[in-house]
């Protein structure tokens, strides 16, 4: 039933909430702590790169979004791995955020010091789980460039961000990095079925028989038939008949459960559109309300 389709659909997207955590890379690959005290006359602990991964992808800045399995970059194994915490937001939802911020995070706008992987990662961190990234990551190029030596590091770092670009147009990378792009054929939850509340959704449930209405008998056929009781059909024809009938079944299973998942996110997005117009509230927290009320609601429905 629908409401059996509802109830499911939630606790697929939210039941428990999903872990979001920071990778953390050296791209100076430990030169940055033997080096720094000598060259800049502090204590450097790396050159850090951050990607956040949460529903099981990983999402980083570097000429443009990029996302593929967690750890498998061209940046190698993440020195650490961070927890930033639980988030309640769908993945559908993030998919519609990173479209409203792409524009932000092209190859054109990037730039190591100013505008980079890490300033990325804060943006997602905060609408995920309404909380920063460490500031020590933040900080790191006015930490360097604000010691004597600083500027001399220019140079290196122009090469740095040149390889940065050309690794992220190639895309390379052992989990198969690549250019993030919105789902192909929608632009967010805002493109499914039209529906503001679960309690004005509903699914079509045909029938078999419904989805594959038996053509009529042309009289002549009829006459043959009333003749001759036992025509013995072909035992092909007849197994590619079930065939289809047992196609069209799995089809209208497949549909109305679409069908209910795209109606339960749609007023998803409506509980929290209201809930964030009302403000006092990160996104991560409106996502978790507007679950509880969507998963009330349907638990009243189906009652």
């Amino acid at each position: 039933s629908f409401f059996r389709s509802a109830r499911t659909g939630i606790i697929a997207m939210g039941e428990g909430g999903h872990q979001v955590t920071l990778h953390l890379y050296d791209l100076s690959q430990g030169m940055a702590r033997a080096m720094s005290p000598a060259l800049l006359g502090r204590q450097i602990d790396g050159v850090w790169h951050t990607g956040i991964v949460v529903h099981g992808q990983e999402y980083y800045f570097g000429g443009g979004i990029q996302v593929g399995y967690p750890g498998g970059t061209h940046f190698g194994r993440p020195m650490q791995v961070i927890p930033m915490g639980e988030t309640h937001i769908p993945e559908e939802l993030l998919q519609e955020f990173l479209a409203e911020i792409s524009p932000r995070f092209t190859m054109h706008t990037y730039n190591l010091l100013r505008w980079n992987c890490n300033n990325f990662s804060n943006e997602v961190a905060q609408f995920l789980v309404g909380k920063e990234i460490p500031s020590h990551i933040l900080s790191l190029p006015d930490d360097v460039m604000n010691t004597p030596l600083g500027q001399q590091l220019m140079p290196f770092l122009n090469m740095m961000e040149a390889q940065m670009r050309t690794a992220s147009e190639q895309g390379v990378g052992q989990g198969g990095m690549h250019q993030w792009t919105p789902p192909s054929g929608r632009e967010g939850v805002h493109s499914l079925a039209p529906a503001t509340a679960i309690e004005s959704a509903t699914v079509s449930t045909a029938t078999a028989e419904e989805a594959v209405p038996t053509p009529p008998v042309p009289e002549k056929a009829a006459e043959t038939l009333s003749l001759n009781p036992n025509p013995n059909p072909k035992p092909e024809k007849a197994a590619e008949e079930a065939t289809k009938v047992d196609g069209a079944e799995e089809a209208t299973k497949i549909d109305a459960a679409e069908a209910a998942k795209a109606r339960i996110e749609t007023a998803m997005r409506a509980e929290f559109d209201r809930i964030m117009a009302e403000g006092g509230k990160t996104p991560n927290e409106a996502a978790a309300e507007a679950l509880e009320i969507i998963r009330a609601r349907a638990g009243k429905l189906g009652s």
